[in-house]
């Protein structure tokens, strides 16, 4: 039987299928019913079982479609991992094609955003013509969208190179297009020291969807450890308030990696602990 959850906010609570990368369909549609989720992003390209992949069969995604609408849920995001950041024209070449086709997914199951890297920059390249080439191929992709008349677009996540916004900002001044916008994973920019206030000032108008988990740094701090939230550096109630502030209408979609993860645990935990950062209890 699902749970009720009052939404009374902007603020909407997905997950990706890192989460449950063993869960079908039926599986998604009850623990989003059952843990109070709105949305869930699905990972593409890494076999996770609800099957939705760029080659799917038309009938397939037809019918997955049909599980969310009758449950009133949504298909936040499809999350890829292709990225733009190759010098070989080759390779970005084939990337684009793939993107295009992400869009065609994302557009059929009635997902608003493709999720995009622009990658690295390649040693001994300078950061200037990387980021253009970054721009020009995500331009053709977002092109693409706008002539088929497709409602997804694309989001560039705050991610390797471009955790850094500068990087973001001068790809979507160049791009220009109504089919691209900003996925802030709110972990990377804190690791190349831009802290929460800054990076929603530098991309808050391009911002579409949000990545939240928590980290702390192993012993000898060398490494990032994943953790609960709440038990590490990532001040999730600032990034909360920087949203509420700005009145983000979009996702916050729970990105949780650790292999051992046990779903029915995670999405509770992670569905209380953000409904709190955003509701929070009235003192008397």
């Amino acid at each position: 039987m699902a749970t009720a959850f009052a939404t009374t906010h902007n603020l909407k609570l997905s997950f990706t299928t890192w989460v449950c990368p063993e869960w079908t369909i039926p599986a998604i549609v009850d623990g989003m019913q059952t843990y109070g989720y709105e949305g869930v992003e699905l990972r593409a390209g890494k076999g996770h079982l609800h099957g939705i992949e760029i080659d799917s069969s038309a009938e397939y995604l037809s019918d997955a479609r049909k599980q969310f609408d009758a449950a009133n849920l949504a298909v936040s995001c499809i999350a890829t991992s292709y990225s733009f950041g190759s010098p070989d024209i080759v390779e970005r070449q084939k990337t684009i094609n793939l993107t295009k086709k992400a869009l065609q997914l994302a557009d059929t199951l009635g997902a608003p955003y493709v999720r995009i890297f622009g990658g690295d920059i390649p040693n001994g390249l300078e950061a200037t013509g990387v980021v253009d080439y970054v721009a020009e191929a995500i331009g053709e992709c977002t092109d693409f969208a706008e002539k088929e008349k497709l409602r997804s677009m694309l989001l560039l996540e705050t991610h390797g190179a471009f955790s850094h916004t500068k990087y973001v900002n001068e790809v979507t001044s160049q791009v220009y297009s109504p089919k691209l916008g900003v996925l802030w994973d709110v972990l990377h920019p804190l690791r190349v020291l831009e802290s929460v206030e800054d990076t929603y000032d530098a991309i808050c108008d391009h911002v579409r969807h949000v990545h939240v988990h928590d980290c702390d740094f192993n012993d000898d701090r060398t490494k990032l450890v994943p953790c609960d939230p709440g038990a590490g550096f990532v001040p999730l109630g600032e990034v909360i308030d920087v949203l509420k502030s700005g009145n983000f209408r979009g996702y916050l979609s729970v990105e949780v990696l650790q292999k051992e993860t046990d779903p029915d645990e995670a999405l509770p935990m992670w569905s209380k602990y953000l409904r709190s950062l955003i509701t929070p209890e009235k003192k008397d």
